[in-house]
């Protein structure tokens, strides 16, 4: 009897986890393309500070800025336009540009984001401004830093911007922030 009571209540509970409810999770009029996107996804942009090794050779490796037009130049090959390229196209670009200055036949490259671009906080917070990211910053975190809101603040809804286009999201300890994010918190309405 108690074995099937206990089944009872194991089959019952995993049906019960299966079961979706159009209340869980935040309700967003739109939600950012590729919230969730990993580092390998991650495209870089003016601001961001790349590390690139070349195995085997020093004089070729580094660390290089991008700069503001998307460009990173590096000593021997010149310039690479990367704005918008992984790390891993970055790699295949930096690879050829080593090839086609006849540098080296068959380079080995790597590279890593050592810093990325900053995160703008607006609206309604302490101390509005430019913001350094760190990798797992969520907009709680980003509004902290920005010395929390102001009492005209709306605390449950912010404006991202991401990419050139627009999000408004609900704020929930899980809202995560990507370099370059602009966020914006809005004024609440009485």
């Amino acid at each position: 009897m108690l074995r099937r009571l206990f089944v009872l209540f194991a089959v019952l509970t995993a049906l019960s986890a299966c079961a979706g409810s159009s209340s869980d999770g935040p309700v967003t009029s739109s939600t950012p393309a590729k919230v969730e996107a990993g580092p390998e996804d991650y495209r870089l942009g003016a601001e961001d500070k790349v590390k690139v090794t070349v195995f085997g050779e020093t004089d070729l490796s580094g660390e290089f800025l991008v700069d503001s037009s998307g460009v990173l130049s590096a000593p021997f090959i010149g310039q690479i336009s990367v704005k918008g390229l992984t790390l891993r196209e970055f790699e295949k670009a930096y690879a050829a540009k080593l090839r086609e200055a006849q540098i080296l036949r068959d380079p080995r490259v790597s590279a890593e984001v050592v810093s990325f671009r900053p995160i703008y906080v607006l609206g309604e917070v302490k101390k509005p401004g430019q913001y350094a990211f760190v990798s797992g910053m969520t907009v709680q975190k980003a509004v902290a830093l920005a010395e929390g809101y102001t009492y005209r603040a709306s605390e449950s809804t912010v404006e991202i911007t991401r990419s050139g286009k627009k999000f408004k999201v609900d704020v929930t300890p899980l809202t995560k922030v990507f370099p370059g994010d602009e966020i914006r918190i809005p004024e609440r309405f009485f």
